[in-house]
């Protein structure tokens, strides 16, 4: 009798345990529209996960996205290694600008001559 009371209790305390936590979920985008534009100047400059001096590049995204972009850098980037060196790419010498279909683009700086 004692045994079958200890396996009730057992079987209830089991039951009763916390669900597990729900599984990490990926992080959600900051906007579906993070690089809509008019103009240029609605449009800003960030890094990527690695910086240019750190061997990455630049992005052009919504001036009013990029507080939420940078917000999620870690969870976006936590897994990534960013080589110590100078990078080529040739977003790091380069611009904002509203481009074609109204979406932030990085290009070229102007060459005046």
């Amino acid at each position: 009798m004692r045994a079958a009371w200890l396996a009730a209790l057992f079987v209830i305390g089991c039951a009763s345990a916390a669900a597990p936590p729900p599984a990490s979920q990926p992080p959600a985008p900051v906007t579906e529209l993070a690089d809509s534009c008019t103009t240029a100047d609605d449009c800003d400059l960030v890094d990527a996960c690695c910086g240019c001096n750190a061997g990455g590049k630049k992005m052009a995204i919504r001036k009013d996205a990029v507080a939420g972009f940078l917000s999620t850098r870690e969870q976006r980037c936590g897994d990534t290694m960013c080589a110590q060196v100078i990078s080529t790419d040739p977003s790091c010498d380069a611009e904002a600008i509203c481009g074609s279909r109204n979406h932030c683009r990085v290009a070229p700086h102007m060459k005046h001559q």
